[in-house]
């Protein structure tokens, strides 16, 4: 027997109704807030995330899927969805379109990391991306189609804030941390001495005791922030108050993705009883776009990992309700020819149909029907096909009645 590989996990008929509603959810926002799809290849050159998600991250140093194809290129599996919609956007110059440029993907993603709870090797991201503004209103649309989308499923998370300055701030408050961290060098994880040389607001983000405990006293961002930086916090988080999202500044809150700069934030559940509870993720990238080879363009979007939200939905016994179950079942005793027939004038008219394959008895045939959830059961035999009445139950009540097909409404 070949096992499915480590960190993958069959998406089984029985539950394929549940990714349909996210789909579904999606979608209907991307009508009512204007955004366009926008899809992406499954890999890319190797290069694309170590320049656009940053060579120091975890991302690139330990959980991309890298390989050389048959012309000897680095070939990667996308870890992440941002990076490739960055690379389109400059590739097919979107930025010259009318702006702002609004997209959202369902995508694929791959990580090569020890496979948890809502945490697979390959997981499903539905994620949203704004080019062209830099303005606080954005961070707000943004900030207000992920709660929306949220909100579909009977969840309202907490959204934590912070900024991570601008290339003018920045600099001094990583200064400032790498001065406090030089001392503690020594009694932290063999992960966080390399984010002391690659990327030192990474070690912010540590989830070991030691590196956490080391944290608390360290060096706050807002304490550097610059005017203008401060003055767009404040914007937003006065939008946000009016908007009625609800929100909370995380000092000690930064990204595992080197491209991010001034606002990010992460859509968290407190309550502490669940093992994951941070539910998606985003912010502004005003740089990505230049340091891939583009022309500068603001950029502000999120992240939400599907199989984190539906396993999330089950820890809260949240339930999805199936709305896929078939709508009438056909249940035969005249030949293939007649029930055909039948099937196939009652599918035109709009309705979901099954019908018996297996040459099964009456009896069988309803309970299939009952196992498949049919709303309606159709018994048609000699008596129906010679009247042209059909015998229609409802399986919910259990009520009968006769109609023509053509009055038929259910």
């Amino acid at each position: 027997m070949i096992n499915i590989p480590k960190g993958t996990k069959d998406i089984l008929p029985k539950d394929s109704y549940k990714w349909h509603k996210v789909y579904d959810v999606a979608r209907k926002l991307a009508r009512k807030y204007n955004l366009k799809e926008i899809m992406t290849p499954t890999f890319e050159h190797t290069e694309l995330f170590i320049r656009g998600v940053g060579e120091g991250s975890d991302i690139v140093s330990k959980e991309m899927y890298t390989f050389k194809d048959r012309s000897d290129r680095s070939i990667t599996l996308k870890p992440e969805g941002t990076a490739g919609v960055a690379r389109a956007v400059i590739e097919n110059s979107l930025y010259a379109d009318a702006l702002p440029l609004k997209m959202y993907y369902i995508t694929p993603c791959f990580r090569y990391e020890r496979p948890q709870a809502g945490r697979l090797r390959e997981h499903h991201q539905f994620g949203v991306e704004i080019y062209g503004a830099n303005t606080a209103v954005s961070d707000v649309e943004a900030l207000s189609i992920a709660m929306d989308f949220y909100s579909n499923f009977g969840v309202t998370p907490t959204v934590l804030l912070n900024s991570l300055g601008c290339k003018n701030c920045r600099p001094a408050y990583i200064d400032a941390l790498r001065e406090y961290y030089k001392s503690h060098i020594g009694e932290m994880c063999e992960d966080c001495k390399r984010r002391y040389e690659t990327n030192v607001l990474r070690i912010l983000d540590c989830k070991v005791d030691i590196c956490k405990e080391i944290t608390k006293n360290a060096p706050v961002i807002t304490d550097y922030l610059c005017d203008e930086c401060k003055a767009k916090l404040d914007e937003t988080l006065a939008l946000l108050d009016k908007s009625g999202v609800k929100y909370k500044l995380s000092s000690r809150l930064v990204r595992g993705i080197d491209y991010y700069t001034n606002l990010v934030f992460e859509f968290v559940d407190e309550d502490v009883t669940l093992g994951q509870n941070a539910l998606g993720a985003g912010g502004r990238y005003n740089n990505l776009v230049g340091e891939l080879g583009g022309k500068d363009c603001p950029v502000i979007g999120f992240g939400i990992g599907i199989e984190r939200l539906l396993g999330y939905l089950a820890q809260k016994n949240i339930t999805i309700e199936d709305n896929e179950k078939v709508d009438i079942y056909v249940a035969s005793m005249v030949d293939a020819a007649n029930t055909l027939d039948l099937v196939r004038n009652l599918r035109e008219r709009g309705y979901s149909v099954d019908y018996d394959i297996l040459s099964r008895s009456l009896k069988s045939q309803f309970k299939y029907a009952d196992k498949i959830g049919a709303k309606y059961v159709i018994t048609y035999g000699e008596d129906e096909l010679n009247s042209g009445l059909l015998s229609l139950k409802d399986m919910s009540s259990g009520k009968s009645t006769k109609c023509k097909i053509e009055e038929l409404k259910i």
